[in-house]
């Protein structure tokens, strides 16, 4: 029974959320269907903790008061019925969210049933909502066309059934063009974006109608009094002018006076797309772009949105830390590890942890701690696995530990051979580099200065790959 579709969905909910529903469930006017409060009751102590073990349909359907012998069929029935009214609840949880939108459908209801005594009250409340609304982004612009087309069709109807003009009553016509036009151009630049981020990796034969149309549009507006249409123009510069830089720091700049315009979803890929152009540019060897990476992740920070529901990813804490190390900032980099730990998921935090502080004492030349906290750890996560591989590799070296790094470099790529179906092949390529760089490296005549600039001429020239840059640095401490 805990495997069933409404038990799993039901324990995506915290505590107050399964108390909410739960008032949901009881409510006549949401359901009135005594067996379904029955059977939710019977769930709620397993769902909160306060009992465990196995729950058996045929208790379940004995407590919800069913008169007859177990029939599974009508079981499965009250299951469905449950469920649906769960996905009811998730519905209305959203609409209550949206005062806006609750206040546009009272409109149009208004308009609908022609309950003029209520138009000019109706209509105020709805306008001073809008005025109030922190939301800025394209979906704040629709509510507001939607908002203007019910006003419209109210003041026709009003003034028809009074046939005086009304105190709100002008051509809004203009406004209505104005509000679907910002929030179709920012929809519009938003999927365009996404669109050459998508196509820089893939080949994706796929256009969007009246972009070029709409692109010079914007530069016949005042569009930076838009914030989506200004944050998102400026995200399609950064990828399709990449080479610009100040396209990025007027992107920085305009995330500065907008931050509080736009809801946590929309605002994280807005920072994602400014984290991803620096990734590109440090990748690309413009390596002060580490020092801007970093000032967005602790502005990410500082205005939550890291976090996720209280969580924060491997990935992102560990590219955090990451960046902090390249750019030496140690101290902040190993306290963010003790001040975060506790929001990574449970099953991945001794990973995160364990690898994050090897990396920080490597940064910090600390190699014997390195080693302490990578050398008998089997990581759960094949990320982590292979960057811990990678920074022994390195550690290794550093203290002249080659008989250990040699076999190390060997087992690797056993290990990437042996790995081919798990590990994509673009990683495992670029874990193939390391190791014949790495190989050459040791290998090299330290006293031949002509193959030793050749190797770096060659590690200069290849893909990028991880170590590429400590590489070159190790190849010119030979020079």
């Amino acid at each position: 029974m805990k495997k069933s579709k409404i038990y799993v969905a039901l324990e995506h909910l915290e505590t107050h959320e399964l108390n909410q529903f739960e008032k949901f469930v009881n409510s006549p006017y949401f359901n009135q269907n005594q067996k379904l409060i029955r059977y939710y009751d019977y769930l709620k102590p397993y769902l909160k903790g306060k009992k465990e073990g196995d729950i058996q349909k045929q208790d379940i359907w004995e407590y919800i008061g069913a008169e007859e012998k177990y029939d599974d069929l009508k079981f499965r029935k009250y299951s469905s019925e449950l469920l649906r009214l769960f996905e009811s609840y998730l519905g209305q949880q959203i609409y209550e969210k949206n005062n806006l939108n609750i206040a546009n459908n009272i409109l149009e209801n208004v308009s609908h049933k022609k309950i003029l005594n209520l138009y000019n009250s109706v209509l105020g409340t709805a306008k001073r909502l809008a005025d109030r609304h922190i939301d800025r982004n394209s979906e704040y612009y629709y509510y507001l066309f939607i908002l203007e087309r019910n006003r419209f069709n109210l003041s026709t109807e009003y003034e028809k059934k009074t046939k005086k003009k009304s105190a709100h009553t002008h051509l809004n016509i203009g406004e209505m063009g104005e509000n679907l036009d910002i929030f179709y151009i920012a929809q519009k630049l938003r999927l365009y974006s996404t669109l050459l981020s998508w196509k820089s990796i893939y080949k994706l034969d796929i256009e969007l109608n009246f972009i070029n149309e709409i692109i010079d549009f914007i530069q016949t507006i005042d569009y930076e009094k838009y914030p989506p249409v200004a944050i998102w123009y400026q995200i399609y510069l950064i990828i399709k002018d990449d080479k610009n830089t100040k396209h990025y720091y007027k992107l920085k700049a305009l995330i500065d006076k907008y931050i509080n315009s736009f809801p946590y979803e929309e605002l994280e890929d807005i920072y994602d797309s400014a984290l991803n152009y620096c990734i590109k540019k440090a990748n690309r060897g413009n390596y002060d772009f580490y020092e801007e990476l970093l000032i967005l992740y602790k502005d990410m920070l500082n205005n939550n949105v890291i976090l996720e529901q209280g969580k924060i990813t491997p990935t992102r804490f560990r590219n955090i830390v990451y960046t902090a190390t390249v750019v030496n900032e140690f101290d902040w980099a190993e306290n963010f590890i003790y001040e975060f730990k506790d929001k990574l998921d449970e099953k991945y935090r001794d990973n995160a942890v364990t690898f994050n502080l090897a990396q920080v004492s490597f940064a910090r030349g600390n190699f014997d701690k390195v080693i302490e906290y990578l050398r008998d750890v089997e990581f759960d996560d094949m990320i982590y696995e292979l960057r811990s591989k990678n920074t022994l590799i390195r550690t290794f070296y550093e203290t002249k530990e080659l008989s250990l790094l040699d076999s190390l470099l060997d087992s690797f790529n056993v290990f990437l051979n042996r790995k081919k179906r798990t590990i994509p092949d673009n990683r495992r390529k670029n874990y193939k580099s390391v190791i014949k760089f790495v190989k050459k490296l040791i290998n090299v005549n330290q006293y031949d200065k002509k193959k030793i600039q050749k190797l770096k001429k060659e590690i200069e020239n290849a893909d990028n790959f991880p170590n590429k840059k400590w590489l070159i640095e190790k190849v010119n401490e030979l020079l």
